[in-house]
């Protein structure tokens, strides 16, 4: 059984949340491809199936800090 992320406050964060849409390895992923240049928030979320302004906040390190 893999160990669960929790917050300092014990909620769970990152891929362990409940209602988390993405793996770590995607987040990673969609943030390297970001950083080379090569692809817009648009483009991002097509591929990820999730809104543009989630990637907008996942590779401007807004939300999932650890992924």
């Amino acid at each position: 059984m893999s160990e669960i992320a929790r917050a300092p406050s014990g909620c769970r964060v990152g891929a362990s949340h409940q209602k988390a849409k993405l793996t770590s390895e995607q987040v990673a992923e969609m943030r390297a491809i970001y950083e080379t240049g090569g692809k817009g928030y648009g483009f991002l979320a097509e591929i990820y199936k999730c809104g543009a302004s989630t990637v907008r906040d996942i590779v401007q390190y807004r939300t999932r800090f650890a992924g």
